[in-house]
């Protein structure tokens, strides 16, 4: 601002020091470029007084920001961080309390099906038992061959081996179930 004024100052005083050639130069009567220099010389007045008004106001703005308070950088990442910490606090608070009541729900579940369990067990234990009873048909053929069981075998499999029925082998050996165990000793009803 001072180099401004200073150019300024400079500016004006040049003419009223050369003014004597400039009137000589112009060929106008000095009394008419001293009036030229004076309206000059107004003009910069003017400017030289807008421009005082605005610095006053940019220095009333600076001072009204200074005293504003303003969010750094480095502040507001220090805000940001400490929301990220709540936020992971409550989202592990809501992730605790959700596993708390799915906890308790598989809780409530085993002991209402514990409690099934048991009463089912109590009625079984009060209910009479059924003897199943297998009959069995006389109608295989008589004649056949005695057959160890091997690892691996049924009874179809022995019915297709060596030409009889699993119907027969049942009845003839009077089995419960098709159930048989290697080493077992059965009668193999062949067809005549």
């Amino acid at each position: 601002m001072m180099r401004f004024l200073l150019l300024s100052v400079c500016t004006l005083l040049a003419p009223i020091l050369l003014l004597p050639n400039l009137a000589a130069q112009s060929g106008q009567p000095t009394n008419r470029v001293l009036a030229d220099l004076r309206a000059d010389v107004d003009r910069l007045d003017q400017l030289v007084r807008g421009m005082r008004v605005e610095m006053e106001e940019l220095a009333r703005e600076n001072e009204r920001l200074r005293q504003t308070n303003f969010v750094t950088l480095s502040q507001l990442n220090g805000i940001l961080r400490d929301l990220e910490g709540k936020f992971e606090r409550q989202t592990e608070s809501s992730r605790r309390a959700i596993i708390q009541q799915v906890s308790n729900e598989i809780e409530r579940l085993a002991r209402q099906t514990q409690s099934a369990i048991e009463a089912l067990s109590k009625s079984i234990e009060g209910a009479p038992q059924v003897t199943q009873r297998t009959t069995w048909q006389d109608n295989y053929p008589k004649n056949g061959t005695n057959y160890t069981v091997k690892s691996g075998d049924s009874l179809g499999r022995i019915a297709r081996e060596l030409g009889s029925r699993v119907d027969w082998i049942r009845n003839a050996n009077r089995l419960t179930s098709d159930t048989i165990f290697p080493g077992q000793e059965l009668f193999v009803p062949l067809a005549d």
